[in-house]
């Protein structure tokens, strides 16, 4: 193998066709090439002209941010076939670390629409090698995992929003994915909110709904994302619950109605009172805890009391809503 050193400026850094990483610029690296030089050869391709990078994209672009006049650099010969060359890198990448699964997407990507591989062949080879199911729906999914929006794809790389949940946007309409990105640029929410915010988004987005203002671009909830008294944890849940009344209207009154009747009670907060989640039966489930006797005597006496409220009858006879009302 020749190992020459190649002029950077006869590199061509723009030219992605290979480029497998999603992190082009990590620190560590640049800190290495600059205490100890560069200890592996960047792989080109090409013998005229400029050279497009095989494997070692990070390393010529940190070489260039040091203003390094050369790399050390082993070229291939111009006209070796493009997939051969495309799983020398990926086989490069895989030989020392796991892909992230936009970094899977991306191989998946380019073998498709850049080299022109098959899908047959993308489902029984490199899905396998990439230690994903080889399915047509899986293949899918990461192709349209290669094409979200550049806000989703940072919200992703940092955490804030799940792979499934990556996956679910992915198949949106891009306004869709713009709104989603900018408001995951304000907002944090668990797995399981994550999961239940899309579905509402999607049931948000049905014809039968109305559609004059996007759910997102709300007043209601465009006050939320920028009030800065919340914690971003706190403002996701405050959006799913804005977004919960949009799309149950009926369902959200009522509930509303019978928190306030609950706390004209003026019981303990230990005590918790709860009508059918849907109000569609009357009757009512109380509960509460008692560490001791003494507390006990307490809950039962507030519960005494409560029973002579008028408040209470309210409670009994909540607005009853029908199942095809609660849409």
């Amino acid at each position: 193998m020749l190992i020459t050193e190649i002029p950077l400026e006869e590199i061509d850094l723009e030219d992605e066709t290979f480029r497998i990483s999603e992190e082009l610029d990590p620190a560590p690296l640049l800190e290495s090439l600059r205490e100890v030089g560069q200890l592996n050869p960047v792989v080109l391709l090409g013998e005229n002209g400029r050279k497009k990078v095989v494997c070692g994209f990070r390393r010529a672009r940190a070489a260039r941010t040091l203003r390094m006049p050369h790399v050390f650099a082993r070229t291939l010969a111009e006209g070796t076939n493009p997939e051969r060359v495309f799983l020398m890198a990926l086989q490069d990448n895989l030989s020392h670390r796991e892909l992230i699964p936009l970094e899977k997407a991306r191989a998946l990507s380019t073998l498709r629409n850049s080299l022109g591989v098959p899908d047959g062949k993308l489902v029984r080879v490199y899905l396998p090698l990439l230690k994903l199911d080889p399915g047509e729906r899986v293949l899918r999914s990461y192709i349209l995992l290669h094409r979200i929006h550049p806000g989703l794809r940072r919200c992703y790389a940092e955490g804030r929003l799940t792979h499934a949940s990556i996956a679910a946007v992915a198949e949106m309409p891009r306004p869709a994915q713009d709104s989603i990105a900018a408001t995951f640029e304000k907002i944090r929410m668990s797995t399981s909110l994550q999961k239940k915010f899309l579905e509402l988004l999607e049931d948000l987005a049905s014809p039968a709904l109305d559609q004059s203002c996007p759910p997102l671009q709300s007043a209601e909830v465009v006050a939320i994302i920028n009030d800065s008294r919340l914690s971003h944890f706190q403002r996701g849940e405050k959006v799913y619950e804005a977004l919960y009344r949009l799309r149950n209207p009926k369902l959200s009154k009522a509930s509303d109605e019978f928190d306030s009747h609950r706390k004209r009670l003026g019981l303990p907060g230990a005590i918790r009172i709860t009508a059918h989640p849907f109000f569609e039966e009357a009757g009512l489930r109380v509960e509460f805890d008692a560490p001791d006797i003494e507390r006990f005597r307490q809950m039962v006496a507030a519960l005494e009391k409560a029973a002579h409220s008028p408040e209470l009858a309210t409670l009994f006879n909540p607005v009853r809503l029908e199942s095809r009302e609660l849409k």
